[in-house]
């Protein structure tokens, strides 16, 4: 299952664009920091899926510049997409976070340098941790239900986090 073909085929139901107008819409409204979804990705996604026959496509030109594809999704898209809904919302995959990676070797570096790059972590989580509440306030008339509940479920998640990287520099101060 793939979550960039059930972002992009959800975005398409709303209204046909060309993989730059997916990005920019993206870019826009930030979503990128709630969805894991890159620019490459989009593109990439946009050309698998009409090539899979679940878009269809039409070329554009305007004035002097190149030629776009406009993406539509079609009956097959249609059938994906509701595929991946049901998919995803009968299965909870394990999530990974990526600073796991860097957690599972802390204990392979010199412990200052190490202390360092934890406050690092820890800094980026109070940053994202007053980020989250603000972006939800200031933009919660224009975000749709969707919208509204990742924002949640990320504000709780990030707070719970926060909270345990400050426990893990506590017990990393303790290593010896």
């Amino acid at each position: 299952m793939s979550t960039i073909d059930l972002i992009i085929l959800g975005f398409l139901l709303d209204r046909r664009m060309n993989a730059y107008e997916l990005a920019s819409f993206i870019a826009e409204k930030q979503i990128g920091r709630f969805l894991k979804i890159s620019t490459p990705a989009i593109y990439k996604s946009c050309n698998r899926l009409y090539a899979a026959g679940f878009l269809d496509g039409k070329a554009v030109k305007e004035g002097g510049l190149p030629e776009k594809t406009v993406y539509s999704i079609n009956k097959k898209g249609r059938k994906r997409f509701l595929a991946l809904m049901e998919g995803f919302s009968s299965h909870f995959a394990p999530f990974f976070l990526d600073c796991n990676a860097f957690i599972w070797n802390i204990e392979k570096v010199e412990k200052k340098h190490g202390l360092k790059m934890l406050e690092n972590l820890r800094d980026e989580l109070s940053a994202l941790d007053k980020w989250i509440p603000q972006h939800e306030k200031e933009e919660s008339e224009n975000l749709s239900f969707a919208a509204k509940a990742i924002i949640k479920q990320y504000r709780m998640t990030i707070s719970a986090i926060l909270r345990w990287s400050k426990e893990l520099i506590k017990d990393y101060n303790k290593l010896k």
